[in-house]
C-alpha cells in the first residue's frame, strides 16, 4: 500500500470506518496467518467453528462487485494456498469457502473479503444447499434464467443496478411470486 502524503497520513485505499481497513492498518489486534503485499488473512474473532478465517485484500473494495479481477484473483489464490493446512491444522474434511456480498447476502462488513470456514465431521453447517424447501424450478425457468443472466454479462448496461451506483451492472430479480422477463 501506497501512503497519499507522510503529512496527511492517509491511505487513499483505506476507509477509516471499516474495521477490516483499522486491522490492516494495525488499529486492531487479530491473529494473522497470512500477510503480503496485497492479502491478508486472519482468524475471524467470531468464528462458526475453531480456524474459521478471512482472506482479503488490503485495498479497501466495497465487494467482490468492485474489486479488480486481479486482485480477487490473487485473493481467490490466496485462500486456495491455506486450505491444505487449514484441514490439517483442523481435522475437518470439510472447508466450506463463503463471500457476502451486499446486504441481502448477508454482508456485515463492506470490505471484500473470502470465509474460509472448516466444518467438523457431524457438525450442522447453517447454509446447507440445495434447501430443501426450496420449490425446484421447470427447465424452461432455469433456461429463462440461463438466458437472462447471460444477456446481463454481455451487455451490462441494459440491466440495471441493484446497489444504484452505477458500478457492476447486475440485473434485478422479479418482485417475489411475480414472473419474471428478459431484460429488453
Amino acid at each position: 500500500m501506497q501512503m497519499l502524503s507522510p503529512e496527511a497520513g492517509v491511505d487513499p485505499n483505506q476507509n477509516p470506518n471499516c474495521v477490516f481497513c483499522r486491522i490492516i492498518g494495525g488499529d486492531e489486534m487479530v491473529s494473522v496467518i497470512h500477510e503480503d503485499e496485497e492479502i491478508i488473512a486472519f482468524l475471524d474473532v467470531q468464528p462458526l467453528h475453531p480456524g474459521h478465517v478471512l482472506v482479503m485484500p488490503k485495498e479497501h473494495h466495497k465487494n467482490l462487485f468492485y474489486v479488480p479481477e486481479a486482485l480477487a484473483a490473487r485473493t481467490f489464490q490466496v485462500a486456495r494456498q491455506i486450505l491444505p493446512g487449514l484441514r490439517r491444522a483442523t481435522g475437518c474434511r470439510a472447508v466450506n469457502l463463503f463471500s457476502p456480498n451486499g446486504v441481502d447476502g448477508g454482508q456485515d462488513v463492506f470490505h471484500f473479503h473470502l470465509h474460509l470456514i472448516p466444518v467438523p465431521q457431524g457438525a450442522p453447517f447453517p447454509l446447507q444447499l440445495p434447501d430443501p424447501g426450496a420449490p425446484v424450478p421447470s427447465r424452461s425457468e432455469l433456461d429463462v434464467w440461463a438466458t437472462r443472466i447471460g444477456h446481463c454479462i454481455h451487455e451490462q448496461d441494459a440491466c440495471g443496478d441493484p446497489d444504484g451506483d452505477d458500478e457492476g451492472a447486475v440485473a434485478q430479480a422479479a418482485p417475489e411470486g411475480e414472473p419474471f422477463a428478459l431484460p429488453r
